[in-house]
């Protein structure tokens, strides 16, 4: 299972090494729901997905402006600022799914520079979850319209891009 290869490897690997794995984790979560609904969706069914991990997914409005999200990994719950815009909601399910996908350590638990780099690890998984690669590629040969693939894949035009540009590199 990748998860546990992620465990076992992940800790002093490069970075690149690491975002691989990221992508490989995420890249199994999407496989696993996909066998679960029958297909693959666009978009991603986020939400679905978390529920699919035991998690259940609630929008907090008396929070401040810049928190974005939390997880509980003890009672199964993901809030998420339920006064962003519905791509940025998004965004934070799959960035704090991604952190119990990646088995990453309570922030408590970590030094400054840990908590950068799983933050930065849950970004590049929480991106692959939301803008699977198989399905980019596929929907690039029908368009190269950031603002259409965008609308597709229900992310932000900016997520969209840097997407595309990450994949480039």
């Amino acid at each position: 299972m990748i998860q546990q290869d992620y465990t076992a490897v992940g800790k002093g690997k490069s970075v690149e090494k690491r975002f691989q794995l990221c992508i490989a984790v995420a890249q199994d979560a999407l496989h696993r729901l996909a066998g679960q609904l029958g297909r693959s969706r666009l978009p991603v069914p986020i939400e679905l997905l978390a529920e699919s991990q035991g998690f259940q997914v609630i929008r907090l409005y008396t929070v401040a402006e810049e928190f974005s999200g939390l997880v509980s990994i003890r009672q199964r719950l993901i809030g998420t600022n339920g006064n962003h815009h519905r791509h940025r909601q998004r965004f934070s399910v799959a960035h704090e799914l991604a952190h119990f996908l990646l088995r990453h350590p309570p922030e408590s638990h970590c030094s400054r520079r840990e908590i950068a780099l799983y933050n930065s690890e849950a970004d590049e998984c929480a991106a692959e979850l939301l803008i699977p690669q198989s399905l980019l590629t596929r929907s690039l040969s029908q368009t190269h319209s950031i603002s259409v693939l965008a609308g597709i894949f229900d992310v932000s035009e900016e997520a969209m891009e840097r997407k595309i540009m990450n994949n480039q590199q």
